[in-house]
């Protein structure tokens, strides 16, 4: 069971996946003593929540405790949507109409780290690419009904893997990577990266 202060760490993490920070500069950035975040992080890296490499820069250890991360990115798609009513009523539309067993629904780029938007830019992944098109028209026509601008991007399992697996390449998934919310499938996407990036 993690603690309010390691899921705050984590929430950092799992919003930066890409990223290394060291404890000094989470402490910065969450404000909090330099003792705390670093016996948090303990835990953390014992639990292999969080890898520390030789210089002790610290990263998302993506490959476990799936889990606990969809948790925790549900939980900052939570709040990010409480914050825009519009948006939050955009994303339940499409939830309750897309009729798929398998997929991933998350939103990327600036509504990500700002809530501040132009246009909302949202990456669906399904199952396989027949699939895709009818997705594509399905959103598109919830998001006509909304006053903002919608960027959607609707790829297979299969193109996803091959982006992730790209680690250098500029593409959605790369840049979704260190700004994203998981509003749907957080354990899947997190499992698509980990097998793409063995």
């Amino acid at each position: 069971m993690l603690t309010k202060t390691q899921i705050e760490i984590m929430k950092i993490f799992v919003s930066k996946i890409g990223k290394q920070f060291s404890i000094n500069e989470i402490s910065e950035y969450l404000k909090k003593p330099y003792a705390l975040i670093h016996r948090s992080m303990q835990d953390l890296i014992r639990n292999k929540f969080i890898l520390a490499d030789e210089k002790k820069l610290l990263s998302l250890n993506y490959k476990e405790n799936l889990e606990e991360l969809s948790f925790i990115e549900s939980t900052r798609t939570k709040i990010a949507l409480t914050k825009q009513n519009s948006v939050s009523l955009f994303v339940k539309d499409c939830l309750k109409e897309i009729k798929e067993d398998f997929f991933i629904f998350l939103i990327f780029g600036s509504f990500a780290e700002k809530n501040k938007f132009n246009d909302l830019d949202i990456i669906m992944i399904l199952d396989t690419q027949i699939r895709t098109e009818q997705a594509e028209k399905i959103i598109k026509n919830i998001a006509s009904n909304f006053s903002f601008k919608t960027d959607l991007h609707v790829i297979s399992k299969e193109s996803a893997y091959e982006m992730f697996s790209k680690r250098e390449q500029i593409n959605i998934l790369n840049e979704s990577l260190n700004k994203h919310l998981i509003v749907f499938g957080g354990e899947s996407y997190y499992k698509i990266l980990s097998n793409a990036r063995r």
